[in-house]
Formats: C-alpha cells, structure tokens, sequence
C-alpha cells in the first residue's frame, strides 16, 4: 500500500515518537511511505529506509507553521499520490490536506487521536479554536484509531462517532531496541555519573502538558535525604528555563541534570544507566485521556518503575508501584532503589514485549485496514 503520513506536532512530542514508531513499522512490513510534518531544525531529523520523510520548519509563529504545513503537506500529497492517509491529530495542516486528496484520490483517511489537546490550554480563544477542530474533523474520517478507553469513550460519547468507526491501537514500544541496548559510557561522563550514584529518570515534556511543578517539591525532598542520588530529567519545552532556575535556587544543580531534548533513538542506551524510572501526571481529564510511552519503555528497559494511576498505569499494576498521592514517591523511590527485582524486569519486559510491540499492534492494524 502507498500510506501517506502527516504529523500535526513536531519530531520532538511523544505524540511524534509515536506516530513515527507506527511509521518504521510499517516501512519494515515492505509498504511504501510517505511521511510529513513539522520540524524544529531546517533539514528535518528523520531518517529510516523505506519511508520518503518531509518537513516544514517549525519557527515557533504558531499560525504561520501551521498554514505552510497544510500547504506543504497537501503539495506532498498531490505528487505522492497515496491510497490511505493516516494523519495525527484533528488539526487543519492534517485534516484538510486528507479531506482535499480524498476528495480528489478517493482516498481511504485515518484520524489518530490521542489527546485531548484543547484541555492543556486555559479558557479562552485558543482553547476554543482546538477544541472546534476537535468537534468539526473526526466525523468527516472513514476511521479513527485511538489508545485509551477514557478517549475512546470521549470519542463516542462527546464527539458522536459511531464505535464501529473506531479502531483500538495501543501505545507501543520498539522492544527489540531496548534488549539489544549497551550502556554508553558517553553518556556517565557528560553529565558526571560516577559507578556509584544512584540514577533515576524522569522523562516528560517540560512544556504546556508538563506536570513536572508537581514533581519537583517531590524530587527536593528526596534528594535532600539521600546521598549519591543523580536525577536525569529528560525533555524540553517551554516551561524548562523556569524548571531549570528552580533547581538551581534550591542548590540541587549536581544532583538533578537536565538533560534536555534527546534523540527518541537514545533512549535505550540511556536508560541503561538508572535503576529507577518515574512517571507521574496529574489527574486531570487530559491526562486521563494518555497511554504513557515512558512506562513503557521504563518497563521494556529493566527498571523499577513508581507512577501514580493516572492515564492507562493500572494496565501494568502487576510490574510497577501505584502511588495514588505523590507525598507517597519518596518512599516507593527509595524501596525501589534498594530492590533487587530480576524476576519482575523481566516479567515485565514480556508482559510489554507480548502486548506492546510495535510488529504485533501494525500487524493487526493492517488487517483491519484491508478488511475495511
């Protein structure tokens, strides 16, 4: 099949590493692929064998990316010539390029929808344009794939598509890399990690969907009772220059590293490096709405992982510790740093690895779009 993908965000959302994880796969599975979207640097930051990868430059004018996009990704999509489009995202430099090349195509489009974007903005113009986009898109998509029950269920019952419309395809993992991964003495010199600290990582967006406000009181108190302990925290966004000041403030600047934005491709590799992975969201609606990637790969990479039941966390109750209250992290933290759990990990990583591998969930997707 010729599949054109179109990616609302940039390279560096988790909603992209997703959409990009779907995308190698189904190259690898022999289909020809055309992938576009936005991109924080001028050449784009992808490259895979079988996929044709485009992007706009993302200036950070928000209004002026996205109408290049919808230019740039309908002029793509005229020579590229697809038979299914799959976009992510109700937004307008996604939506109406599909709408435009099945009108003229007759395409076959598919609408990802794995947020609910609008409710990270506070009330007032922007919040209501997103959430127009939310309500006008999904009805015009031949089908919409999704990756948590409460948004499916919003799907349904909020935006009226008939549940026969909807196709379930969970959040997934490239699992094989995490096995295959080595740690990477690169990374322990950069940012000073010596054999005997003990290494946490904490990996989120540090921007508007941040949590991390929540998490850092947290991450103070713990580190001021413990000794050797270094904090990675992995991300970027535009609330890092506050978080970032924060901790100096608090004098913890040797102990908590931000590590900025890392190439999804060395997550593995760095991840080898801690014994402990935390994953906290606020229980909010948005965040009910979430399927955590980072559990995931948290799980997929042998760590002992402490999150709180938020999102879809209660599907691997069994492999990690559930705090309900954050005022809870410090103690499961600090048990979990001292566990030896072998036998967990690797439960773990099959339980992950059986359910939520990117081969196995494309495969059926597939299926079903053949059978559509």
């Amino acid at each position: 099949m010729k599949i054109l993908m179109l990616n609302a965000l940039t390279e560096q959302s988790g909603s992209g590493v997703r959409f990009w994880g779907i995308a190698k796969e189904l190259a690898r599975q022999g289909h020809s692929l055309c992938f576009l979207e936005r991109s924080i640097t001028k050449n784009g930051r992808r490259r895979n064998a079988g996929i044709r990868y485009r992007s706009s430059l993302d200036t950070g004018v928000q209004w002026l990316d996205i109408l290049r996009a919808t230019w740039l990704n309908l002029c793509h999509g005229l020579r590229f010539r697809p038979q299914w489009v799959f976009v992510l995202k109700p937004m307008p430099n996604t939506c109406l390029p599909a709408l435009l090349l099945k009108w003229i195509f007759k395409d076959k489009i598919v609408l990802d929808i794995d947020d609910l974007d609008f409710d990270y903005y506070l009330d007032g113009p922007r919040r209501q344009l997103v959430r127009f986009f939310f309500r006008f898109f999904p009805s015009h998509f031949d089908l919409i794939t999704t990756h948590n029950r409460y948004l499916q269920n919003f799907i349904v019952d909020e935006l009226g598509i008939s549940p026969e419309k909807i196709y379930f395809l969970p959040q997934g993992v490239e699992t094989e890399k995490f096995l295959q991964a080595r740690l990477d003495q690169r990374y322990q010199e950069k940012w000073g990690i010596k054999p005997d600290d003990e290494v946490i990582v904490y990996s989120a967006s540090l921007g508007i969907t941040s949590d991390f406000q929540h998490v850092l009181p947290m991450l103070k108190g713990f580190v001021g009772k413990r000794e050797n302990v270094k904090i990675l925290v992995i991300g970027d966004g535009s609330r890092k220059p506050y978080f970032v000041n924060r901790v100096e403030a608090y004098g913890l600047q040797e102990s908590i590293i931000f590590t900025g934005y890392l190439d999804h491709a060395d997550m593995p590799m760095v991840l080898k490096l801690a014994k402990v992975g935390i994953n906290y969201m606020a229980p909010t609606r948005a965040n009910q709405s979430r399927a955590s990637i980072k559990v995931r790969e948290y799980l997929a990479a042998g760590l002992n992982v402490v999150c709180n039941p938020v999102g879809d966390a209660e599907t691997f109750k069994d492999y990690v510790t559930l705090c309900t209250r954050i005022e809870d992290f410090p103690g499961a933290i600090g048990k979990a740093l001292e566990e030896n759990n072998t036998e967990n990990a690797k439960e773990a990583r099959k339980f992950v690895e059986r359910n939520f591998s990117w081969p196995h969930l494309v495969e059926d997707f597939l299926s079903h779009l053949r059978n559509s």
